[in-house]
């Protein structure tokens, strides 16, 4: 603030007191006055009509009461009235409310002054009492006479005392006629006594009162002071204030654009003021806090977007873009230090069987397990990943030969032969493996895996559960299998694939009890066409499940019309799938095609695989239970190829085991084998199980297995398969066994 600004400060917080201090006491002297009120002498100059207020002494009453005259300072008139009061009378003072209706004439003066509505009431004129003589020179006032401010009477001020004198007192306040002491002064208005001059101020007895006058008015301008200085003090503060704010805005705009411009919203903005400014400052922070965790959410939310796109979400592992990635990598590795690189193709066997059998949960459950363990026996360069499915991706660094690729694999084998336990359930699966080696068969990533895949397909089509590198000939394999595999789709849906019958013959009766049915494919191109060749692909590309049912109705639609040719009832024995056995809808298709073709359920056998039933004890326990239920019959085929786990046997509903024909070709060259065989017999015996026997093509293996107690017999020696099996039944084609030597008879 200026020096001029402080200056016109202090000067009008000087000024202003005194000017409020004579103001405000020429208020209270015109607040003191008396009411107004007209005199005869203002009547002239009153406009007509106008309320007239006089007040005066009566003079004179007329004898008829019709008249009254009264007297003020200015002089006196008459009234006229219609009716006199009754208390009215000469010396009363009175007051006269009433409007002019004429105005004075000049030849007759006021006189001729006419009021109307004339209202008289009684009045009170204060007098001055006072004693007067020769020698007196001072006249008493009461303290309580109007018509003049008593505070602004002092010592030595002359006043004018205009009135009419009304009585005359001696010395001893008696009222006299001669020789009077004092008398009594009547005043008519509060105008008859004024103040002609004041008297003198610095008087010792009004000094008191001009000092309290003068602290009074140095008080006010104390206050006025405080206050003015307090107001200056507010005002440097608020502008202290403005500008510590401004200060603080400047900085917080400075720190939100560097904030904004590095994306640093874990940066907390200092405080600089108090109040609003904190205030607005702690919800900046607040505001970075919740863009700080916006913006992790969000790269979290990015990281975790970009680990679903290169991982797998079920295993965890690696899935088929970060492998490309990790390949190539792998190989530049591998050229940069002119060492080798081998790429597992990993596909587990069965695993179909496992979805189906165990719903997809499980499977998944399956999946994960074997991934934490192929994961625990590998090193931390090595590269494993799902590729899709139930296959699998192993990459090996700094190989030095293909036997340390073989060992690998054959690591994976071991590794998947302790079974899974999955919720009560033991699950056993094994793989299948192929190998491809860099730079031995190919210089690229794409190539390796798709040579990978391909020698891991040969090792389905050998028999799974084993190893194969990647040969030349593999690939020409490759796209006969896809060959093959689109051929076998045509065929099935074009009715191609036939249906042809083996007989089975019971040993005790040499009669025969059933035709089992078998699958043949002739190909109009290539000719006839394995069952091992086109089965496993069936298996492999899913078109066992058509292929399957396609069979089975065909069969028991034929063997409807046996019964009336054999004039006995002769069942059909058809292969089941693992795959078809795992669907949850096997039994009701079943009974459809039951349904449809009219076969008895007695008269239908179905022969499942031991891989069938290990694969989800419980579910497939009780499906049997319900087709055994209807009367339809189940043998195990193939019984000691598989895992031959014989703990399970007595929880399944088997009729009849049906021994493979490799145990009929081990018992010429292996003794033991004629003992297992019985061993065998005598436990399905005495769990109410008839022994089924494949393979027999000589007449001493036949004689051998009626000794060890077999109950059933097939094989080439008895009858070959064949797509007209009434051939059979037209001639009663039994056999007998004469002295050892067993011959047809037809």
């Amino acid at each position: 603030m200026s020096l001029f600004g402080a200056t016109g400060i202090g000067k009008a917080a000087i000024l202003g007191p005194v000017l409020g201090a004579w103001l405000g006491a020429a208020a209270f002297g015109q607040a003191s006055a008396p009411p107004r009120h007209d005199t005869i002498q203002e009547l002239q100059e009153l406009p007509l009509h106008s309320v007239v207020h006089l007040i005066g002494v009566v003079t004179y009453v007329d004898q008829a009461g019709k008249l009254f005259w009264i007297q003020d300072e200015t002089g006196a008139m008459p009234i006229a009235v219609s009716v006199l009061p009754v208390d009215v009378h000469a010396g009363q003072a009175v007051s006269i409310v009433a409007g002019k209706i004429a105005r004075q004439d000049v030849l007759q003066g006021a006189t001729n002054v006419a009021l109307e509505h004339v209202r008289v009431e009684p009045a009170t004129l204060s007098g001055l009492a006072g004693v007067s003589g020769g020698d007196t020179e001072r006249t008493p006032m009461r303290l309580a006479e109007p018509g003049i401010a008593m505070w602004r009477l002092r010592e030595g001020s002359v006043l004018r005392l205009t009135g009419v004198t009304s009585a005359q007192l001696n010395r001893e306040g008696l009222i006299v006629q001669q020789d009077p002491r004092s008398m009594e002064v009547d005043r008519s208005w509060p105008s008859d006594l004024t103040i002609v001059r004041h008297g003198p101020i610095w008087v010792p007895p009004a000094i008191p009162t001009v000092m309290s006058a003068v602290l009074l008015i140095v008080f006010v301008c104390l206050m006025w002071i405080f206050i003015l200085r307090r107001r200056m003090r507010l005002q440097t503060a608020a502008m202290a204030k403005a500008s510590q704010t401004a200060d603080a805005l400047r900085h917080l705009t400075s720190t939100m654009t560097q904030i904004a411009a590095g994306r640093q919203f874990e940066t907390q903005v200092s405080i600089q003021g108090g109040g609003e400014i904190a205030d607005l400052v702690a919800g900046v922070n607040t505001m970075l806090s919740e863009l700080h965790r916006r913006d992790r959410a969000k790269r979290e939310a990015e990281s975790r977007m970009q680990h679903m796109a290169l991982v797998d979400g079920l295993t965890g592992l690696p899935n088929r873009r970060l492998l490309a990635d990790r390949l190539s990598r792998s190989l530049a590795l591998a050229r940069r230090e002119k060492m080798k690189a081998a790429l597992l193709y990993i596909d587990l066997d069965g695993f179909k069987l496992v979805n189906d059998s165990l719903t997809l949960r499980l499977g998944d459950i399956l999946l994960s397990q074997v991934a934490q363990r192929l994961k625990s026996r590998f090193r931390q360069s090595d590269t494993l990943a799902r590729v899709g499915g139930d296959e699998f991706a192993l990459i090996l660094d700094k190989v030095e030969s293909w036997s340390d690729a073989d060992t690998a694999a054959q690591c994976v084998l071991d590794v998947l032969k302790a079974p899974f336990e999955i919720e009560d359930h033991l699950v056993r699966v094994t793989a299948s493996i192929g190998i491809s080696i860099f730079p031995d068969h190919a210089n690229e990533g794409n190539q390796l895996l798709q040579q990978a895949d391909c020698a891991m397909f040969a090792a389905k089509r050998n028999g799974k559960n084993r190893v194969v590198h990647y040969g030349d000939g593999l690939g020409n394999a490759a796209r006969e299998r896809l060959t093959l595999e689109g051929e076998l789709r045509r065929a099935i849906e074009n009715g191609e694939i036939e249906v042809y019958y083996q007989p089975e013959y019971d040993l005790e009766t040499n009669s025969i009890v059933r035709f089992e049915a078998l699958a043949r494919w002739t190909h109009p191109r290539m000719g006839r066409i394995p069952p091992l060749t086109f089965i496993p692909v069936a298996e492999e590309s899913g078109l066992i499940v058509p292929l399957g049912y396609q069979v089975l109705e065909q069969a028991c639609a034929d063997a409807t019309t046996w019964q009336r040719r054999a004039g006995r009832a002769i069942q059909i024995a058809v292969n089941v799938s693992s795959v078809q056995f795992a669907r949850d809808s096997f039994l009701e298709e079943v009974e459809e095609i039951l349904r449809r073709t009219g076969l008895p359920p007695s008269l239908l056998q179905l022969e499942l695989t031991e891989s069938s039933t290990l694969t989800g004890l419980e579910r497939a326990a009780d499906l049997m239970r319900r087709l055994t239920g209807r009367g339809i019959g189940i043998a195990m085929d193939d019984f000691g190829t598989g895992y031959s786990c014989l703990s399970y046997l007595p929880k399944l509903s088997f009729d009849a085991l049906k021994l493979d024909r490799s145990f009929v070709n081990e018992l010429a060259v292996r003794p033991e084998t004629r003992a297992f065989v019985q061993s065998i017999v005598s436990m399905a015996h005495n769990l109410h199980m008839k022994v089924i026997v494949e393979g027999i093509e000589t007449r001493d293996q036949l004689e051998l297995m009626r000794t060890l107690g077999t109950d059933e017999a097939q094989g080439y020696l008895l009858g070959k398969p064949t797509a007209n099996p009434l051939e059979y039944l037209s001639h009663g084609a039994d056999f007998a066994v004469r002295a050892g030597e067993a011959e047809m008879v037809r």
